[in-house]
């Protein structure tokens, strides 16, 4: 038996470790710290070059969601090739460095303060923004809530979640949230990127007029890889081409210039070798140009991909879950998530007590699901009928079990909006295989509620109640968003039926929807 050291005392380890080389790493390779190292509102001013040149400008590197500044110098040669090109650099800290992540407002607000230091720091030289992932985001809120677009000459995202993403939704699903909570991601930071919340967010910001004081441009990656990485996984959930984080719709900004569509994952599209080239030239000190909206404006689909089985809870000992798979199902992929790494996953198949034991390679993930662990098995042409799948931990856990469809099925069934985005309407199309369209199903859904503050300080995403529904349709096939106030709701749905020829299926559907003061649904 291998010995195995406690997760705590990892954890302790690996911490000091990482501790000691990025304070070393920060202490000699930086001009000046103005705070405590990798601490929420540290500012640190990148090596001056000899020869600072006048027409190039500042860059100002935000991180994204979980992230810290080491994202842009550890494992990236961002920094190091910034040098080299002669810019003055500067990078931030937000509230993710502390291991806390917050909403875009409330990053966007440190983030404003942090640019006025930068700016005053460099004798009000103008400044440009490269913001990874969700710190895109937040740099919108600083400039133009926050009016500090004065003093910013362009803004380049890079993979950001303008639209919101769709793993966002799912970690703050029923079915995921016990996961999510353990492993402390179902944060402010991850509950203000969910699509709903963030198409409130674009119908907000997108007519405002500060919007046209800075030009903008944006980077994205369509690389969901390597095979069983968490990439991988993040794009069999994602519709659409994306990083395997972001989907590659959810990069565009209506007034942007998408500089470079390129074969990268999310944890490749900001290395500086990458993105830098590309984006450089862009940079300057003037003025914004007048920008020029990109050709290819982002447009929401109304359907639902339908092709995942999405489960989860506490576990503490062994944990079991069952589900069925339909005939002339090509293959299935079952991720086992678990807060805890596990070498061991057992699968018993439909119509047989025997119970096959499959070794796994944990995968950890590094993004919406950061702490937790992917377990992946594959399976090809699947026999229908109810699969078991059982785990077990000598730890306390949760876990979340992610099957993916690849099934003739899903192109036969579609969750599609109903007038407007507080109903939604399960539709599908069996009349080609079988006359009886109304084959028997049966529809449950339970929906999160998490009130806003109020649109006076815009907060989303202190929890401070629940609002949980779950019923049983057996003949109505619509599912109705109950109003509670302003604020997201969540709703996961699983829909259990019978294909026209007789087999049992099943799929889980996660939607995220945002109700403004007025009762606008978003």
């Amino acid at each position: 038996m291998k010995k195995r050291i406690s997760l705590v005392s990892m954890t302790f380890i690996l911490l000091l470790a990482f501790a000691y080389q990025t304070v070393g790493l920060t202490d000699s390779s930086f001009e000046e710290v103005i705070g405590d190292p990798l601490v929420p509102g540290t500012i640190s001013i990148g090596t001056l070059p000899e020869n600072p040149e006048e027409d190039k400008p500042v860059i100002v590197f935000v991180q994204g969601l979980t992230n810290n500044s080491t994202t842009w110098y550890q494992d990236n040669d961002m920094y190091t090739l910034a040098q080299e090109e002669g810019y003055e650099t500067a990078f931030v800290e937000l509230y993710d460095s502390g291991g806390s992540p917050k909403s875009y407002w409330d990053n966007g607000e440190m983030l404003a303060n942090q640019l006025e230091d930068i700016s005053e720091y460099f004798n009000g030289k103008k400044l440009v923004i490269v913001g990874y992932s969700k710190g895109g985001v937040d740099a919108q809120v600083a400039l133009i809530y926050e009016g500090k677009h004065p003093l910013v000459s362009d803004v380049v995202t890079i993979g950001s979640p303008h639209h919101g993403s769709e793993l966002a939704d799912l970690a703050n699903s029923t079915s995921l949230g016990w996961l999510a909570n353990l492993i402390g991601q179902n944060s402010e930071g991850t509950q203000s990127l969910q699509t709903g919340v963030m198409n409130h967010f674009r119908a907000e910001t997108d007519s405002r007029w500060e919007t046209q004081q800075n030009n903008y441009y944006t980077i994205a990656g369509t690389r969901a890889g390597p095979l069983f990485s968490s990439y991988w996984w993040g794009g069999t959930v994602i519709p659409g081409e994306s990083d395997g984080v972001v989907s590659l719709e959810s990069t565009h900004l209506p007034y942007g210039n998408m500089l470079a569509i390129r074969n990268w994952n999310h944890g490749e599209v900001h290395k500086g070798s990458n993105a830098l080239p590309i984006f450089k030239d862009h940079l300057s000190t003037s003025e914004p140009m007048e920008n020029v909206a990109y050709d290819h404006m982002f447009e929401a689909s109304n359907e639902e991909d339908l092709d995942l089985l999405v489960r989860g809870g506490a576990q503490f000992g062994s944990a079991e879950e069952s589900f069925f798979v339909e005939n002339e199902v090509e293959k299935i992929t079952v991720n086992w998530m678990s807060a805890t790494e596990l070498d061991k996953v057992e699968i018993t198949k439909p119509g047989t007590k025997e119970t096959v034991m499959h070794d796994v390679e944990g995968e950890p993930d590094t993004e919406y699901f950061a702490g937790a662990w992917h377990h992946t098995i594959e399976i090809d042409n699947p026999k229908n009928g109810e699969w078991k799948i059982r785990t077990h931990t000598e730890e306390e856990s949760a876990y979340g079990l992610i099957v993916n469809f690849d099934s003739k099925l899903n192109n036969q069934m579609s969750f599609v909006e109903d007038r407007d985005k507080k109903n939604w309407k399960y539709e599908t199309d069996f009349a080609a295989a079988n006359s009886n369209r109304n084959l028997p199903f049966e529809m449950f859904y339970e929906i999160d509620f998490v009130p806003s503050k109020g649109t006076a300080n815009r907060q989303i995403g202190h929890k401070i109640r629940d609002y949980k529904q779950s019923q049983k349709q057996n003949e109505n096939n619509r599912v109705t968003i109950p109003e509670r106030g302003e604020g997201s709701y969540n709703a996961t749905i699983d829909i259990e039926g019978v294909t026209p020829s007789g087999d049992k299926f099943q799929r889980t559907i996660i939607k995220s929807i945002y109700i403004d003061d007025q009762g606008e649904a978003y």
